[in-house]
């Protein structure tokens, strides 16, 4: 029975307990009185620690199919804010109680194993803007989901103060399998899931491309043809006519005699913008072998994972090998060692935002409604010329702005392949029964090279670039542990420790200039012009020392204190950070069979965070050389030698109560931080030569509430029903940035809307123009009645949310379990650049106006002077507004409720499984199946992020959200 209560039914939870789902009344108590994997890989029992950490198993990730081990802790965390993948092997944003860092690292630290794992974003500004670029997702993708034995999430400072400045934001902890004692054993665990598309811009299918409600006419052989406006890539043209017979932009080659000059009825395509996309399939196949010796353990795992994206041509494969051992070579010591190896192969992941291979742009911002895409797959001619529909005329094929989607997906292609090692090696020695020391060494290496093309005949200038970047780090880490026997009341656990971090970091840049002189040669010698190359690389050490001592009495009341410093290479100063925590257990102290188990929990924490290398001095530029001379530029930025570290300081209260043994219970958190010395760049007077100075000036807080609460309103033998509930409002605000600086901009969109930090204001602010109102807040239009008389410049709304929560229920009938999870963010806002040009070149369904765009519109409020406003203005000339007056029109609330994941698995009985097998489980899941309360029914706000870092909810052109499903069987043996 112990193995069904551990199902992913009931495990993937939103507790602080990792709550499993309860058959018998000891299983919540066990959880509570268990232990968790805390700071520095220490365990420690849950009712001790003072501060808010939750578990959630790893068979909640590995049987509901996930293949990306961040993304699964979307909707089960209270207090984490997960932003999924917009794209196949995207970028996954998660944030832990708000944003912390003005300009710096909001994510959390990650742990595998001891091993703190970088998560770099190699996306660029242009990328995450949505101004065009590949989305490469993080190194992260690298963990291994059917490896993971539990995740911790280490939520503030008082939890994660051990780990020193990268752990300012939190930590998630993933620990691994390892082997049992005593047990050989054997698992295999296959699963296939398919992706399809869900959601996307509504376009319209009422009227064609052009600029024009008439057709142009030309002469051919004497003949004259109804002909498209095939350069315009707009679809303000003719209404949709069957009677209306016209030539399309694939009648003019010869060579495809079946189209050449066949007119063709105007009319909505039968193969729409949906046919392009094909259904996504993901194989994941794993094998581990668990083996106990005498007095060693090793786990070995090997996984594939083979993903097929939704857009044509487009494939991740994924191989993660593992060795997991440990060994007791003598009475004292002992040996342990884990060991991973990643190779992922990415292959033309697709760009996203506004770029010239953005598919989605050309789908949803520009084009023209009637093509029909079985037509476009006949993307080029036997000389290798393009066939794009976007011609310059009908009798010249070159392509003015679009190239046809598929000589974008099959000619235009990148690769990635990324290998990378990472694992840990150390000894414990005991010099006494309560005295031992420990002695580390972690390890994170990778290379990653990238290329991307743009062949001869594109819109674009042919390209060839590569990017080859190469990171290491190692920990060297030493502690001495001291955890003597006061007494029978008494408990005390020591510890002290040293750590040694180096960092390095090289990246190559090579890429053509002017184009490609053969085509189909992708070699940096084949460059027009000579190719430039660019070249970076930096060396960064932390040297700390730390101390943690925990006091319990009489298993009721326990408090802990721990301390840090640290010694940059980044910054000027070192820095000291304390936490002090406590917890009192007074259901001890209470004789009240109503109540189970209660805690009263309260932290503090002082914690610091430095900054990138090179900001302490100034540097000279070498730019590309100019006719063989060498040329030596200035930076932009005035570094600063007295740059200090961020500072953190939080303050947390926590109560958790259980009832009615274990049926009922809640954990409620209250948290404030304060941001001190935040790092930012102030804009100075170019005359001095710079645009701006490194200062230490940034002030900020975050504030809010985590609540958990499940309740089991049913449980019998052979049935159980339990409800998991989570919620998260963290209120954000710009304190101070600077005497002289009130303002600093984030990044701006690819042309309207900019994101901004405001003092006075929560981070992220989205500014633009928004609509002007009179006294009775009626919106003032033009005096010609043309459009909306826009404001100035101001604050559209910030892209936090207001409040996060998730509700699971998990069912038990015998040995099936079924298991969904509801998700809902309320509050934030995003702009889409999407909606934007959609509107403006007619594309999408709004700009119809309910299928009569003849009829006009006329745009509600009043003009200056309080008359209502009864001028009508054409469709056309509504659509424009979209891009040229209000901005608001294009601002979107990021309110979603989605029904996240379900589960159903079976547990075959041992009768039919026989005894050669432990046992078998079959599962069925689905994720992102259904989504509501959307503000603009076009646009998944998920879908509005292109990197992980802090650039979001600017919408540049994305591709339709997707909906995944399949089977998955385990087998134990």
């Amino acid at each position: 029975m112990k193995k069904l209560t551990t199902s992913v039914l009931a495990v993937v939870l939103t507790s602080s307990f990792a709550l499993v789902n309860a058959q018998v009344d000891t299983t919540r108590t066990q959880d509570i009185e268990g232990v968790v994997v805390t700071a520095l890989g220490i365990k420690r029992e849950k009712k001790s620690i003072g501060y808010a950490a939750q578990e959630i198993s790893g068979e909640s990730i590995s049987e509901a199919g996930q293949n990306n081990a961040l993304s699964a802790l979307s909707g089960n965390v209270a207090g984490v804010q997960v932003t999924s993948p917009s794209s196949m092997g995207g970028s996954t944003r998660i944030t832990m109680r708000g944003i912390s860092s003005l300009t710096g690292e909001n994510r959390p630290l990650i742990i595998v194993d001891g091993i703190p794992l970088d998560n770099t974003n190699i996306n660029d500004v242009n990328t995450q803007r949505g101004a065009g670029g590949r989305d490469y997702g993080d190194p992260a993708f690298d963990i291994n989901p059917d490896d993971i034995e539990s995740v911790t999430v280490l939520k503030g400072g008082p939890a994660a103060a051990l780990y020193g400045s990268r752990a300012s934001n939190g930590v998630i902890i993933y620990t691994t399998k390892q082997a049992k004692r005593g047990r050989t054993s054997v698992e295999l665990n296959t699963g296939i899931s398919f992706e399809s598309i869900y959601i996307m811009p509504d376009l319209q299918d009422s009227y064609g491309g052009g600029l024009a409600d008439t057709f142009e006419t030309v002469t051919i052989n004497g003949r004259t043809y109804n002909i498209a406006d095939y350069g315009m890539d707009e679809s303000w043209g003719p209404k949709y006519d069957p009677n209306l017979m016209y030539l399309p932009w694939n009648a003019f080659d010869p060579e495809f005699a079946s189209d050449y000059l066949k007119e063709i009825p105007w009319v909505a395509p039968k193969h729409d913008v949906d046919s392009f996309f094909d259904t996504g399939i993901t194989l994941t196949n794993n094998i581990s072998v668990s083996k106990s010796f005498d007095n060693s353990n090793m786990r070995v795992s090997y996984t594939n994972t083979d993903i097929s994206g939704i857009l044509p041509n487009s494939s991740i494969k994924k191989h993660n090998f593992t060795i997991n051992a440990n060994s007791q070579l003598s009475d004292k010591l002992k040996v342990e060692t884990v060991m991973n190896f990643v190779q992922t192969h990415g292959f033309n992941r697709p760009e996203q935002g506004y770029g010239d291979n953005s598919v989605a742009q050309k789908f949803f911002q520009w084009g023209q409604r009637q093509l029909d895409f079985s037509k476009l797959k006949d993307y080029k001619l036997a000389n290798g010329q393009q066939r794009s529909w976007n011609r310059t005329a009908w009798n010249d094929p070159t392509p003015l702005y679009s190239d046809n989607p598929y000589w974008t997906v099959y000619e235009n292609i990148a690769q990635d392949k990324r290998n990378r090692f990472f694992g840990n090696v150390g000894l414990t020695y005991d010099l006494t029964d309560n005295l031992y020391v420990v002695g580390k060494v972690y390890a994170d290496i990778y290379s990653q090279d990238n290329e991307s093309r743009v062949a001869v005949g594109s819109q674009s200038v042919p390209d060839f670039t590569v990017f080859n970047r190469n990171f290491s780090e190692f920990n060297y880490e030493g502690r001495l542990h001291w955890n003597p026997r006061i007494s029978d009341d008494f408990t005390l656990n020591t510890f002290a420790g040293v750590n040694r971090r180096e960092t390095k970091y090289k990246d190559l840049t090579g890429t053509t200039v002017g184009g490609l002189i053969i085509p189909n040669f992708y070699n940096l010698n084949n460059s027009v012009e000579t190719a430039e190359a660019d070249n970076f690389e930096y060396w960064k050490r932390v040297n700390s020392m730390f101390a943690s001592a925990s006091l319990g009495f009489r298993d009721t009341f326990f408090l802990e204190a721990t301390a840090r410093n640290d010694w940059f290479s980044t910054v000027s100063e070192d820095q000291f950070y304390p936490s002090v925590t406590g917890s009192l257990v007074f259901s001890n102290l209470i004789n009240a069979p109503w109540l189970s188990f209660g805690k009263l929990r309260a932290g503090w924490a002082n914690v610091a965070s430095d900054t990138g290398p090179y900001q302490l001095s100034n540097y000279v530029d070498q730019a590309s050389n100019f006719g063989g001379d060498p040329r030596y530029t200035l930076q932009t930025r005035f570094n600063n030698p007295n740059l200090r570290p961020e500072l953190k300081d939080t303050k947390e209260i926590g109560l958790e109560m259980n009832f009615f043994k274990n049926r009922f219970g809640f954990d409620v958190t209250y948290y404030h931080v304060d941001i001190t010395d935040g790092i930012l760049p102030l804009a100075v007077d170019p005359s001095t030569g710079y645009a701006s100075l490194m200062i230490n000036a940034g002030q900020m807080t975050n504030k809010g509430i985590e609540a958990m609460a499940f309740l089991t309103p049913v449980k019998t033998t052979d049935f159980s029903w339990d409800m998991n509930w989570n919620f998260a409002k963290n209120e954000n605000m710009v304190v101070k940035l600077h005497e002289d600086a009130k303002t600093l901009q984030l990044t701006n969109a690819p042309f309207r809307a900019r994101l901004l930090a405001i003092e006075g204001q929560p981070y992220g602010q989205i500014y633009g123009t928004d609509f002007t109102y009179d006294a009775n807040g009626n919106k003032i239009v033009s005096n010609s009645g043309n459009g909306y008389v826009p404001s100035a410049i101001t604050n559209l709304g910030s892209t936090l949310p207001d409040y996060n929560m998730g509700l699971r229920n998990s069912f038990r009938y015998k040995n099936a379990r079924l298991s969904f999870l509801f998700d809902m963010q309320k509050g934030g806002k995003y702009f889409s650049t999407s909606h934007m040009w959609g509107m403006y070149s007619g594309m999408i369904e709004e700009s119809t106006l309910n299928g009569n765009r003849e009829a006009g519109i006329v745009l509600p409020g009043v003009k200056a002077d309080g008359t209502q406003n009864t001028t009508v203005i054409s469709a056309q000339r509504y659509g424009a507004m979209h891009y040229n007056t209000v901005d608001a029109l294009n601002v979107f609330d990021a309110d979603y409720i989605k029904l996240r994941d379900i589960t159903l698995s079976y547990d075959l009985p041992k009768s039919l499984v026989g005894n050669a097998v432990d046992g078998i489980r079959i599962s069925a899941f689905g994720r992102n199946l259904l989504a509501w309360n959307l503000d603009w029914k076009g646009m998944d706000p998920e879908n509005t992020s292109y990197g992980s870092g802090n650039i979001q909810g600017l919408e540049g052109g994305s591709l339709p959200s997707t909906r995944q499903y399949g089977v998955n069987v385990n087998i134990k043996f």
